[in-house]
């Protein structure tokens, strides 16, 4: 099955017949010149429309159109006003870029006359003036064709990132209380470790330990880092406890996993990487094998 086409979304007025084939052609530009498929609403009547057809679908879209046609003059002042429905579009898709970081592909096309005015007096937002529908037509061929790739990553493209980043734990030694664990970060993310636990058989053998107040345990990108840390209980003691090899053997293997709480691209995700270390329960000392 093919993947989904993402979508640009069409905000342009619908009071006319013109208006409405203007939204239209654009819509089809859209999938003509770019990797996306456009989206023209139409007018919407229940908060349900509202929600899923506008609100949703201007959220999860890379790129916005925008054309304002005139809605008239307010009595008394030589302003022009341009759709209030469009304007609140306009802002929404300003929200998105500035404080949601979702920025999108924009082109903006307001008609000739109307005032410059609300948000769009505070953003940088390059207009194109037009007199006729035929002027948004010929800029858009112009422009589409340069919107090659979203700006920003998905919310279900950032978690299947997420989730498919390779990370890994491989305990080096540990002695007492004291531990040192190479942490790989074998993806194209960097990682932060938020918290690290040990566990053998289902059993915890320590409490979380935290990175130090003087720093942080971030793995960049195609980078494996060492770091050497202080738990709560002795594991090699512990680890003779939960394998009852108290008087059996002074020296075994055993199963270690190494659970960590991961910080990548904003998304929390707990990564278990188990392996085999040698316990040598006189020395009170653990080796990975």
């Amino acid at each position: 099955m093919s993947e989904k086409r993402k979508t640009v979304f069409i905000s342009c007025g619908q009071f006319t017949d013109d208006e409405r084939d203007l939204g239209k052609q654009a819509c089809d530009l859209v999938g003509e010149l770019t990797p996306f498929e456009g989206y023209f609403a139409q007018n919407q009547t229940t908060l349900k429309a509202l929600s899923e057809n506008i609100l949703t679908r201007l959220y999860e879209s890379v790129g916005l159109i925008v054309i304002m046609h005139h809605r008239g003059k307010i009595e008394g002042h030589e302003i022009n006003r341009a759709s209030v429905w469009v304007e609140q579009e306009v802002a929404m898709a300003t929200l998105m870029e500035q404080v949601l970081d979702r920025p999108l592909h924009a082109a903006l096309f307001v008609q000739h006359g109307i005032t410059h005015e609300g948000l769009r007096k505070y953003i940088q937002f390059n207009a194109n003036e037009f007199t006729k529908s035929e002027d948004v037509i010929a800029k858009l061929r112009e422009i589409l064709p340069t919107w090659k790739a979203p700006l920003y990553i998905g919310d279900e493209e950032k978690r299947a990132l997420v989730e498919a980043a390779d990370i890994t734990a491989e305990v080096q030694i540990g002695i007492y209380l004291n531990i040192s664990i190479l942490i790989g970060n074998h993806s194209d993310l960097d990682v932060e470790v938020k918290s690290i636990v040990f566990r053998s058989k289902g059993n915890r053998l320590c409490n979380p330990i935290v990175p130090p107040t003087t720093g942080q345990w971030k793995i960049p990108a195609a980078h494996s880092i060492p770091y050497h840390m202080t738990a709560d209980n002795d594991l090699s003691a512990r680890l003779t406890s939960v394998h009852g090899t108290f008087f059996t053997a002074n020296l075994f293997q055993a199963q270690l996993e190494v659970e960590l709480r991961c910080e990548i691209l904003g998304i929390g995700r707990i990564v278990k990487d188990e392996r085999t270390v040698q316990v040598d329960t006189r020395s009170h000392q653990i080796n990975g094998l």
